[in-house]
């Protein structure tokens, strides 16, 4: 029977090639939706400010060869040294992808807490409400990257002394979610950053008022 007129003509080509013509717009390609965040970006508005309340440190990852046995004595292929933490992390890809964050992290007066403050103000990171003890030690963490099973090891230190809600005052708090688009937790400091969530809860409230 031969075909009617308006009788649905499936297309025949290879999937690739169908691919190609969808970019030369035969067949409309299809758009993934933009977030509220991408489009105001996008729209020259200012960058979203994210907040990021939680764990930073110094890593030092030492690759090995193969993990070691007990008492083995062996030597690294590579050291490097450089930022970690969840929050340090998380709000320097956001810095890289032009965003404006700010952190509520802790660390001490020492070498290491100096290369972090440091580290964090060059990618672009707001440091002004960061906590810094006079004495103590910033955290770090040991991490052994084995090149035959492609792991890694983490043995980590937390800094000292901890940060605790407490030292988080009213006026610093308001100053730091002031203008806030996203609040980012990781899975360190509960209490602040359940006094983080609770006041930005607050601030959502009397916004809407």
């Amino acid at each position: 029977m031969p075909p009617c007129a308006n009788q649905l003509q499936l297309p025949t080509a290879p999937l690739h090639t169908l691919r190609r013509q969808a970019g030369r717009g035969i067949i409309p390609p299809r758009r993934r939706p933009r977030s509220a965040i991408v489009a105001a970006m996008a729209s020259g508005a200012p960058s979203p400010v994210v907040l990021g309340c939680g764990g930073i440190s110094v890593d030092y990852l030492a690759t090995v060869a193969s993990f070691p046995n007990p008492d083995d004595k062996i030597r690294s292929l590579e050291l490097k040294v450089q930022g970690g933490g969840n929050t340090g992390n998380a709000l320097t890809a956001a810095a890289r992808l032009g965003l404006r964050p700010r952190i509520i992290s802790k660390v001490a007066n020492d070498a290491q807490g100096r290369n972090i403050l440091s580290e964090l103000q060059a990618d672009g990171i707001d440091t002004s409400y960061m906590l810094v003890a006079e004495n103590g030690n910033s955290p770090f963490t040991y991490i052994i990257v084995d090149q035959q099973t492609k792991t890694r090891t983490c043995i980590h230190t937390p800094g000292y002394p901890p940060l605790v809600s407490e030292e988080l005052t009213k006026a610093n708090l308001s100053s730091a979610l002031d203008g806030a688009d996203i609040v980012y937790f990781d899975v360190r400091l509960h209490d602040t950053a359940l006094l983080v969530a609770e006041e930005c809860r607050q601030v959502k409230e009397k916004s809407l008022f």
